[in-house]
């Protein structure tokens, strides 16, 4: 009897199956549906906080596989307003973990639940998150003119307010800007908006408001990311020796190893590169499996020849196909 093929990794074939039924549930229950009640305003909280734990440890899976239930649990709860300040967080942890593994088009669903939802809330800084997360999916798709008028409209809206985390959002929001002028290729306002933003970062020091993990590690981390999508990889590398690595959560620290993946690969330290592609992998290893990036990496590192034992064992993993 043929043995059937083992998947490369199963944590993300779950995660893909899920994301389809979490895409059905978001479509089953649009906002102006009000189903009749069936979770406690306790219960959605306490799975609300487990969800985006899952989410800050790269546990997408799990996240989207517990989102399936918490999406109509949210809208069941009676009482509107606290639905709808769970819902802003919640709606982009959906984002995030659907765009992580491949699901854009999913993923600008659950952005524009989020936005929906800070939108009744009249809240602006809850909006500012809201128009980040929908950037954050246009941006993706190559529509980083669309992506930059969403953060500029947001951030207009957040200046000089003295709101709680209003300035964790836009020092945020500045720094999705920069991404987004770096990819139209304007560095000159990119590098003013980094500016702002590190000056933000420098007042606010560390945070943890709306899950952004707002601060000068983050700060410098966008910086990292700017300058190699500059093709700038020597002054990444020297931008990331200022980071404490260690310190950062699992959700940061995935990003900063692959970007130092590519920042040894672009310099030609092709070993060090695939170390930093398994260091990625062992701490997100759903991230850097599904990742854009790793898997451009690998490809360029597979180019050149390199084919350690690792490597090639990392491209199966990657689905990738090593000759």
């Amino acid at each position: 009897m043929p043995r059937r093929p083992i998947p490369a990794d199963r944590q993300l074939d779950a995660a893909r199956i899920d994301a389809e039924r979490v895409w059905r549930a978001m479509m089953d229950t649009p906002m102006s549906t009000r189903p009749v009640a069936a979770a406690t305003t306790e219960q959605v909280r306490r799975e609300s906080a487990l969800v985006r734990g899952l989410y800050g440890r790269c546990d997408y899976a799990g996240a989207l596989r517990r989102l399936v239930d918490l999406v109509p649990a949210m809208h069941s709860l009676t009482d509107r307003r606290v639905a709808l300040a769970e819902m802003v967080p919640v709606y982009g942890v959906a984002m995030g973990s659907l765009l992580n593994v491949g699901y854009p088009a999913h993923a600008w669903l659950a952005a524009e639940r989020c936005a929906e939802a800070a939108g009744l809330l009249d809240d602006p800084v809850a909006a500012g998150v809201a128009a980040a997360n929908r950037a954050r999916v246009s941006a993706y798709s190559g529509a980083y003119g669309p992506a930059g008028a969403l953060c500029d409209a947001a951030g207009a809206d957040l200046a000089g307010s003295a709101a709680d985390s209003a300035l964790d959002v836009l020092g945020f929001l500045h720094l999705a800007r920069a991404h987004h002028l770096a990819g139209l290729r304007d560095q000159a306002r990119a590098e003013d908006h980094l500016a702002e933003a590190a000056r933000i970062a420098a007042h606010t020091e560390e945070t943890t408001s709306w899950d952004l993990d707002w601060g000068p590690r983050n700060v410098a981390l966008w910086r990292m990311a700017y300058q190699l999508d500059t093709g700038r990889p020597d002054l990444a590398l020297t931008t990331a020796a200022r980071v404490d690595a260690a310190s950062l959560p699992p959700v940061r620290q995935v990003y900063f190893w692959l970007d130092m993946s590519r920042a040894t690969e672009a310099v030609g330290q092709d070993r060090e590169a695939v170390r930093m592609l398994l260091t990625a992998e062992r701490v997100g290893p759903q991230h850097a499996r599904s990742s854009v990036s790793a898997r451009e990496t690998a490809r360029a590192l597979l180019r050149r020849g390199a084919t350690s034992p690792e490597q090639r064992g990392l491209c199966e993993r990657m689905s990738l196909t090593v000759r």
